[in-house]
């Protein structure tokens, strides 16, 4: 890839338009990108970076920080780069997001990133994203690698020279794409710790299980339990130990569950005998029981029954009370039709009075919105003129925009003025230099053509004889022949000297046309802006003009912020007149709706009073004949003497079913008294008072003998669970134990920490690869640059035991034949070995990027710190770098560069902001 062209505006410190034609400086050789400092040498490198990725080359410097702090709000921030790469040519263009002037109005308004490629057979591909994906499959490479290849900054190769093992690792990282090998490294510690968890936990595991083993404290394997969970014996020993108890348990268990057999059979016995001695007790007081109770039940059957023969007589008038609430029935109809009647002019007077509530508000209405249409009529009377105001303000606001331009560009002109006048000085100063070089120059000819030609005459007076007509005027007689000058110019000299003459007298004449020119320039320039100055402001003095200027703007500032507020306030009425527009049809037609629903209102009003007049009669008539004073009285009364019938009913049948009840417990109780005679006549005698006491003993053993089996089925279950688990656990930390061993093998390995060995990482081992062809590729320079004295090397060895090690430096010294690190090197020496080892960095990464071919570098200063000797042997390598067809651009400021390299890039500050580029050629 190979820079052509790059136009830059309103970018970094660049606040206009910048064009620089790159393909002017050659396909190969150095070029000095030199200026100010913080002119934005550097910018010209974001620019190119920021053409192709959308990013600038610093990670400090984000796109939106790219807008230009002295570009006006009209100027765009836009990059544009023409590159060639693999024989085609291509043109990219960008803008970040920035704020400019909106191009109709007032203010400012964001313009949007965006980006287009125009590719070689004509497509065009657009959005940054997009852009940026075709950028990087066309090159392929990443922004990243960009950097890496293209620029080589002195504060990060001087970095890498230094780092130690464990910062340089970072740097590899992002290089080189090492970190999934560091992902392995951490994933492997990782599996390592997790399977260290699952063996101890393991471990906990078994020993909570043999923590839990249950025994009889008076069996004499407890000693063996104890021995067990102080984890003095082995899990197999523990395993024959839980067998031995369980079995010991099992047998206890069938010797109880025989001895719970026995006692069973006896109680079952016992319970039989005590249960015939207390049925023949029960017998005896049930007939007790029984003949007291029928005592007391014989009389109460007499009184139930005379209550039953009252209960009959009353029934009897039943029939009356029913016939009277079916006369109250038959009447219930007529109170349903006055309830409706009353109903109907409930409704009648609910509508009238909602109807006079709607007409009273209605009323209201109309007086109000009357009132509001008064007040908008009169509004609109006195904002009708607002169109008119409004045109006015905003003429004369256009009048004063137009003056302000007026006063920016006389104001402008002013500045042309005195920077001409200022120029004028200079040619003035550069015609008297040249003039006063020509006078020199024509007095050397003119006395070296006096010397020729005398030298001419006297060559001519060493041949004249006496006698002998000279050949210039005739005489024969020569008293005074010309002598010949000890030194007399040659022709070609004269020649020289003449051309020379010639040559300055031309430069003079020029300049004198210059000077001409300018002056001629200057009045014009007076004349036009005396005329303006007494058009704007009544006189010819220049010298107070920008004073004037500045005043007569401030005036306008002034003036157009006033009129501003008016012109706001005139919108306003200008909308408000228009809402009124709007709004007063629709308030009368309203006001229209609103009086002839008032009319409806009054009409509906008269109706419902007639009719409830008409209603109120006819209620009367419906009222004559009915007994009580609603439908619920009338009901409330039928059901009254509907209740009392249904009491006599309900009171008969309750004394009927008392004296049903009473005979028949009279009946059971005698029942009772038969057959417990009976029972006790059948019965035996028994000792009950002997099988209780039995019975207790039997019971009292029985429960003893069931606990210990409970005991002991419990220690069974517990014990065999154990048994089950620790099995279970065993096997599972055995595999988790030989997983863990290869596992944390692995783990130490990889991650450098195996004893005895250097402490090497996997990632580092890696990144050893591709430093040791940095190096080699790096020492190809450094020899050439140090004259053959230096060349670096990989440090094998960590300086301590404990410290990662395997991409540390040293240096060899070929003057003496040491090895040294390379922070010991001075600071000139440390340069070039770090731009060697940047310029092998970058070699390595086109290598590894797929073979990549970047046809230009740029190299950051740092050729400050080197003596002259080293100076010339970094120029040396850097001019070989550049003879491969490879174009190096080197960023720097000293002195000895400027006179060395002819292809110059000068940035340079203006004194009004910003800056500015020089291509020399």
């Amino acid at each position: 890839m190979r820079p052509l062209n790059i136009k830059i505006s309103g970018f970094g410190p660049y606040a206009g338009h910048t064009e620089i034609p790159l393909d002017k400086l050659g396909e190969n050789g150095l070029y000095l990108i030199t200026g100010d400092t913080g002119a934005g040498k550097t910018t010209l490198f974001d620019a190119i970076c920021y053409a192709l990725y959308g990013e600038a080359s610093g990670k400090n410097r984000q796109a939106t920080m790219l807008r230009s702090m002295y570009a006006d709000l009209s100027t765009p921030t836009a990059v544009e780069l023409t590159f060639s790469h693999a024989g085609k040519e291509y043109y990219v263009k960008r803008n970040p997001d920035y704020i400019r002037s909106k191009e109709r109005g007032d203010g400012t308004t964001t313009c949007r990133a965006s980006a287009e490629l125009h590719m070689p057979d004509g497509r065009v591909i657009t959005k940054t994203g997009n852009v940026t994906k075709a950028i990087e499959e066309l090159l392929g490479i990443d922004k990243d690698q960009f950097t890496q290849i293209v620029m080589l900054a002195q504060g990060d190769f001087l970095k890498l020279l230094t780092a130690e093992t464990k910062d340089r690792i970072d740097i590899f990282r992002n290089i080189f794409k090492t970190g999934c090998y560091q992902k392995l490294q951490l994933e492997l510690e990782v599996k390592r710790n997790s399977l260290y968890g699952e063996v101890s936990d393991g471990r906990k595991s078994v020993k909570q299980y043999i923590d839990g083993i249950m025994v009889d404290k008076d069996d004499v394997l407890s000693i063996e339990v104890d021995k067990a969970k102080a984890d003095d014996m082995t899990t197999e020993d523990v395993i024959d130990l839980l067998d031995k108890l369980t079995g010991n348990d099992h047998a206890l268990k069938d010797k109880l569950d025989g001895q719970l057999e026995g006692i069973k059979k006896q109680l079952e016995e016992v319970n039989n005998r005590i249960g015939a001695a207390e049925a023949l007790e029960n017998a005896r007081k049930s007939i007790e029981n029984a003949e007291n109770k029928l005592k007391v039940e014989k009389p109460e059957l007499k009184k139930l029954e005379s209550a039953l023969d009252s209960a009959r007589e009353a029934l009897k008038d039943k029939s009356g009370i029913e016939a009277e609430a079916v006369k109250i029935e038959s009447k219930l109809g007529d109170y349903d039709k006055v309830d409706t009647q009353h109903a109907e002019i409930s409704d009648i007077r609910a509508k009238n009075e909602d109807t006079k509530s709607k007409l009273a508000k209605l009323e209201t209405s109309v007086k109000t919105k009357t009132s509001d249409l008064d007040e908008m009529k009169k509004e609109q009377n006195e904002i009708r003129d607002s169109g008119a105001e409004y045109e006015k303000l905003k003429n004369r606001q256009d009048k004063i925009r137009e003056s302000v331009d007026a006063m920016k560009e006389l104001e402008g002109r002013l500045g042309k003025f005195d920077e001409e006048q200022s120029k004028l000085e200079n040619d003035r100063e550069e015609y008297r230099k040249l003039d006063k070089k020509f006078n020199e120059l024509k007095d050397k000819y003119e006395g070296m053509e006096q010397t020729f030609r005398d030298a001419q005459a006297g060559i001519l007076a060493e041949k004249l004889q006496d006698g002998e007509a000279c050949p210039v005027c005739g005489s024969k007689v020569h008293p005074h022949k010309a002598k010949l000058s000890d030194v007399v110019p040659s022709e070609s000299e004269l020649e020289i000297a003449k051309e020379d003459a010639e040559n300055a007298r031309t430069k003079r004449d020029e300049a004198a046309e210059k000077v001409a020119g300018l002056i001629k320039l200057i009045e014009n320039q007076e004349t036009e802006l005396k005329k303006d100055l007494q058009k704007h402001f009544e006189t010819e003095q220049i010298e107070n003009a920008s004073s004037l200027i500045s005043g007569r703007r401030e005036e306008y500032d002034k003036e157009y912020e006033h009129l501003d507020i008016k012109i706001k306030a005139e919108e306003k009425n200008i909308a408000r007149k228009d809402k009124l527009d709007e709004l007063i049809p629709e308030l009368e037609a309203d006001l229209a709706r609103n009086k002839e629903e008032i009319g409806q209102c009054k009409a509906a009003i008269s109706a419902f009073e007639t009719q409830i007049s008409e209603k109120t009669g006819q209620l009367g008539e419906l009222k004559k004949g009915l007994t009580f004073e609603s439908k619920a009285a009338a009901e409330a009364a039928r059901n009254e003497l509907r209740g009392k019938a249904d009491e006599l009913q309900t009171k008969y049948n309750d004394a009927d079913k008392k004296v049903n009840e009473q005979k028949q417990l009279i009946a059971g109780l005698e029942e009772t008294v038969r057959s417990q005679k009976k029972t006790i006549d059948e019965s035996k005698a028994v000792d009950i008072e002997k099988d209780r006491a039995d019975q207790k003993k039997l019971n009292d053993e029985h429960t003893r003998i069931v606990d210990e089996v409970g005991k002991v089925g419990t220690r069974i279950s517990t014990n065999e669970e154990i048994r089950t688990g620790i099995l279970k656990k065993s096997g599972e930390i055995s595999d988790r134990e030989k997983k863990l061993q290869w596992v944390s093998a692995l783990a130490n390995t990889a991650s450098g920490q195996l004893s005895g060995k250097d402490k090497i990482k996997l990632e580092t081992y890696i990144q050893t690869m591709y430093f040791d062809r940095v190096i080699n590729r790096a020492n190809i320079r450094l020899l050439i640059m140090s004259g053959g004295q230096y060349e670096l090397i990989r440090k094998k060895e960590a300086s301590d035991a404990k410290s990662q090690s395997g991409l540390e430096l040293d240096v060899i010294d070929h003057s003496n034949g040491t090895e040294r690190s390379v922070k010991t090197l001075s600071g000139g020496e440390s340069f070039m070995a770090s731009l060697s080892l940047a310029l092998g960095l970058s070699d390595e990464v086109q290598s590894t990027a797929g073979g990549i071919q970047v046809d230009t570098m740029f190299v950051d200063e740092g050729f400050g710190s080197l003596d002259p000797d080293s100076l010339d042997m970094a120029y040396s390598a850097l001019t070989r770098l550049a003879e491969s067809n490879r174009l190096v651009g080197i960023i720097s400021h000293v002195a000895d560069l400027k006179s060395r390299i002819d292809k110059q890039i000068v940035v340079t500050k203006k004194r009004t902001g910003g800056s500015q580029v020089e291509l020399i050629i």
